[in-house]
């Protein structure tokens, strides 16, 4: 005996909320990278942690958008990848606020470079 009944179907989910989650934690991920004592990573992980919280964010801000709209599922993939770019994004924003903050009001503490030294601005 066969039945024609649609069985119901579980909502689909979003893809931006997943690109949301991997961006989020791979700039959590880039972002413990910096503190390797390897030359010159924080040199490149920095911007590229930054840059992959800013695109967290977009990418959950985007799917949350999405699955309201489309009543799609993937809400807390987009949740924790928009908390961990946020919080990268903020960390990053306060180490270099910190360090201008620094090389302000402290510059005799932070040793200059010798090619550096007799520079003036």
């Amino acid at each position: 005996m066969e039945t024609n009944e649609l069985s119901p179907t579980s909502p689909t989910t979003n893809k931006h909320s997943i690109i949301s989650l991997i961006l989020g934690l791979l700039a959590l991920l880039v972002s413990c990278g910096m503190f390797l004592p390897i030359p010159f990573t924080s040199i490149i992980c920095l911007p590229a942690s930054f840059l992959l919280g800013i695109f967290a964010l977009f990418y959950g801000t985007i799917s949350l958008h999405r699955i309201r709209r489309d009543n799609e599922a993937g809400r807390p993939m987009a949740w924790i990848g928009i908390f961990s770019g946020g919080f990268i994004f903020l960390c990053v924003v306060c180490m270099v606020i910190a360090l201008i903050s620094f090389l302000t009001y402290a510059p005799e503490s932070f040793p200059m470079p010798p090619f550096l030294e007799n520079y003036q601005i």
